[in-house]
């Protein structure tokens, strides 16, 4: 072993891999898949096609993994992982039931976990094998799942959190629900801080907790709030943001937090953009201040529009495509300006 060899080698020990440094952008002009998923450099001006046609009713999401230039994507009953940075995609399961309602969330490695706000089995990714696991409570879905090394914690619709530390073989309660009889549109665990956690609920609001749900805040400003959707920033989780309707003024929000969820401000109404119950909305993973959103709908083949938002300014651009809608976002670790969209269509 040379020198330099051996200095790299322990400077690669000491110094852990940034998010990307193994990833690579994709060097492709077209999707190799069924069209559930495609690729975007122009925040949404310009798609990648796709060699399959995107079949009713889907609603497909996609997530990157650690794992070097690997995704894995979900739609109707389809499983699917691509290995090549999003250029092709391979079939890895058939799902018993519909996915729809189901989101995908990267683990370690080349884990990621599927999930259902309305549903209980949570199925788990490792490499080319999946299966199926029961969620802690029955009848009951998640409304966030947070997988790191050893542990996973979830996020049940009434509000109570369950950690798993045989990867969802069992579950055990930690700390307690916001508040009585809460049903839970959304939550986000922050990246870097799994106590640190904020639920969106039905008329009530948020709900903020930083010591893993043994106390729970209610954010203030949004008390009389349904709280539909939840983003956090990755890259700075005292920014999280919020979209909502305010049964006070019968309009529609996006509001922003600047101290982790415990007091939020308008930053766009609905005059501005389509707000509708429940925006998709998606944070940069290296700005703090860009958030990406969707809209769309087949009614009068309308299509689908991806709006990037830099709430600082108030800047505000839209994309529109002829899909009835994104319901998924994920960034290229590489080059986060390399979007994958997970695609919907009704008709």
């Amino acid at each position: 072993m040379t020198p330099i060899t051996s200095a790299l080698t322990v400077l690669l020990a000491l110094v852990p891999p940034t998010p990307g440094w193994f990833w690579n952008q994709p060097h492709c002009d077209k999707v190799y898949g069924d069209g559930s998923v495609t690729i975007t450099r122009t925040d949404g001006q310009v798609l990648a096609p796709t060699t399959g046609t995107l079949q009713a009713v889907t609603y497909a999401k996609v997530a990157a993994l650690q794992e070097p230039n690997t995704l894995i994507s979900i739609g109707k009953r389809s499983i699917q992982r691509s290995s090549d940075a999003g250029c092709s995609w391979q079939l890895l399961d058939k799902a018993p039931d519909d996915l729809s309602t189901y989101d995908v969330q990267p683990g370690p490695g080349d884990s990621a976990y599927i999930y259902s706000v309305n549903d209980q089995p949570i199925h788990r990714v490792h490499g080319a094998q999946v299966t199926t696991v029961l969620g802690p409570v029955e009848w009951n879905g998640l409304a966030a799942l947070d997988a790191r090394a050893g542990r996973l914690r979830v996020v049940s619709t009434n509000g109570q959190i369950y950690d798993s530390t045989d990867d969802g073989v069992s579950w055990q309660r930690v700390g307690v629900p916001a508040a009585a009889d809460l049903f839970l549109y959304d939550a986000v665990v922050d990246p870097r801080n799994p106590d640190h956690i904020v639920i969106g609920v039905m008329s009530d609001g948020v709900y903020v907790t930083y010591d893993g749900g043994r106390s729970w805040t209610r954010s203030r400003a949004v008390e009389r709030v349904n709280a539909f959707s939840l983003a956090i920033s990755p890259v700075d989780p005292s920014k999280v943001w919020l979209e909502g309707y305010d049964s006070n003024r019968s309009t529609r929000f996006i509001w922003q937090s600047d101290d982790g969820g415990l007091k939020f401000r308008e930053v766009l109404d609905q005059s501005r953009a389509d707000l509708i119950n429940g925006n998709h909305m998606w944070a940069s993973p290296v700005d703090p201040d860009l958030l990406y959103f969707s809209y769309g709908t087949s009614f009068a083949n309308y299509g689908a529009d991806l709006y990037r938002f830099v709430p600082s300014t108030g800047e505000l651009t839209k994309r529109h495509n002829r899909n009835d809608g994104i319901p998924s976002l994920a960034f290229n670790p590489a080059n986060p300006r390399i979007l994958y969209l997970g695609l919907a269509e009704e008709r």
